[in-house]
């Protein structure tokens, strides 16, 4: 049986996520678990003892851990450094393995690995292995411009490729693998552009749309990127769709751009988690159901919840400089974003809704 096979007995996906994302605001690692243990509560617990065990072998600090059942299986994340992703879903996948042969010894045996390379239910020959490829995989430089930029209050947006700082006119950016000294950064010419970020399941091309020429209209030439394309101070310079992180990181890089205007789609947000780390503003359109089934998500209270993942990027402070701005006639993405910020706009189809004019009467 070769690998792929053994693992399919497992999991179906096993992936990085490399912003902010369903489970933490932290990056991580998340596994998608299929088959007889994928429901059992012991695995779960098992999972995670060994995965935390392989963390702290790693030296990876503070990693959190979370097991979530569905209808169909189990997801399972932990957080890990952001120069550590691929090997952290090694991480993941060698721990649900162990556990769920802990539990189901006999997919053990039907799965066993080929070969000398086997070390399922092995801790010491994990682990070697595991600190081999973590200590491949590390960046320092890339550890450094990261603290830095937090540190300066810059935001930060990283691929397999470049690593960028700033925003707009006013970033930069670096190829991962050649990265500069800290102190040889102009922190000073590091800048930020407006950015508003939109999601929701109907009406996110629109409202893009809307608020970027809103945003050029008023003297700030926008950057956008949508389900048609990017749009750079009028110009499409892509087109197809780019309502994910590649589009955002596209708008946000072009050194023309004075705001940005973000479609951040459901798929993006679950499979990598957030592309940026900070916008001024996230707007949700609405809930409907669709696409059930997907990564876990099997009502509209999920789906509400990684529609809010947006959320994560506002600035985390209760000054009032950002906006989560909701559908007011839309009762459980109402409910489910109640207490996730405390600057919450509402629209509505109604001028008398009665939450409008509750936010009215407060001022």
């Amino acid at each position: 049986m070769s690998d792929d096979e053994r693992s399919s007995a497992y999991f179906d996906d096993s992936r990085r996520l490399t912003g902010p994302n369903f489970f933490f605001r932290a990056t991580g690692a998340v596994l998608e678990a299929t088959g007889a243990a994928a429901t059992n509560q012991m695995a779960h617990l098992r999972w995670q003892q060994l995965a935390a065990q392989l963390c702290t072998n790693l030296d990876w600090p503070d990693t959190r851990l979370t097991a979530r059942a569905h209808r169909t299986g189990a997801t399972l994340a932990l957080t890990a450094p952001l120069d550590q992703l691929y090997t952290a879903t090694e991480v993941n996948e060698w721990a649900w393995e162990t556990a769920t042969a802990e539990v189901h010894p006999e997919l053990a045996v039907s799965n066993a690995f080929d070969g000398s390379t086997n070390d399922i239910g092995d801790m010491h020959a994990a682990v070697m292995r595991l600190r081999a490829k973590s200590a491949a995989e590390h960046n320092v430089r890339l550890i450094a411009l990261v603290t830095a930029a937090q540190t300066h209050g810059s935001s930060v947006r990283i691929d397999d490729e470049m690593v960028s700082i700033g925003s707009g006119a006013g970033g930069r950016s670096f190829v991962i693998n050649a990265l500069p000294e800290v102190t040889a950064i102009d922190w000073s010419s590091i800048d930020e552009i407006p950015v508003a970020l939109v999601t929701g399941s109907n009406g996110k091309t629109t409202t893009v749309r809307l608020i970027a020429a809103m945003a050029s209209a008023g003297g700030l030439p926008a950057g956008f990127s949508c389900t048609d394309g990017v749009f750079i101070a009028g110009d499409q310079v892509a087109s197809g769709d780019y309502s994910g992180p590649g589009g955002a990181r596209a708008v946000l890089r072009d050194p023309r751009v004075r705001c940005a205007v973000l479609e951040t789609a459901r798929g993006g947000l679950l499979r990598r988690g957030l592309a940026v780390t900070h916008a001024n503003v996230a707007v949700v359109t609405n809930i409907s159901a669709d696409h059930f089934g997907e990564y876990g998500i099997d009502d509209l209270d999920d789906l509400a919840d990684a529609k809010l993942i947006v959320a994560r990027a506002l600035d985390d402070d209760v000054t009032g400089k950002s906006d989560l701005v909701i559908n007011a006639d839309d009762p459980v993405l109402v409910r489910r974003s109640k207490h996730l910020w405390p600057k919450v706009a509402v629209f509505a189809g109604s001028f008398q809704h009665a939450m409008l004019q509750e936010k009215r009467a407060a001022g």
